[in-house]
């Protein structure tokens, strides 16, 4: 979902990246619960609704989703957060925010 969302390897196709993220959804991937929440609540690729962002938020809090969702708050403000270099340890890792 987050390659059709951004065009990434692939043509930006935003309501094939809400098709992905409901899927994956479906498989209790948190991630994509939070990717889809941000979708519902922005209305990219979907008509916009606070009510089911809300929800899939809510989901993948019950999922444990902890970093997802601090990466949707991120995005929420408009700072986009990635991973730079590897991840080997919870202390080892560097975020690059760039305002998007």
């Amino acid at each position: 979902g987050f390659l059709c969302e951004h065009g990434l390897g692939t043509k930006r196709n935003l309501g094939e990246a809400v098709r992905l993220y409901r899927a994956a959804g479906a498989q209790r991937d948190v991630k994509a619960l939070a990717r889809l929440g941000m979708c519902l609540e922005k209305g990219r690729g979907v008509v916009q609704s606070e009510a089911e962002a809300a929800a899939s938020y809510a989901n993948a809090s019950k999922l444990g989703g902890a970093a997802a969702l601090f990466d949707a708050g991120m995005n929420h403000l408009g700072i986009t957060v990635v991973m730079v270099g590897k991840v080997s340890a919870p202390e080892s890792y560097t975020l690059q925010l760039a305002v998007s």
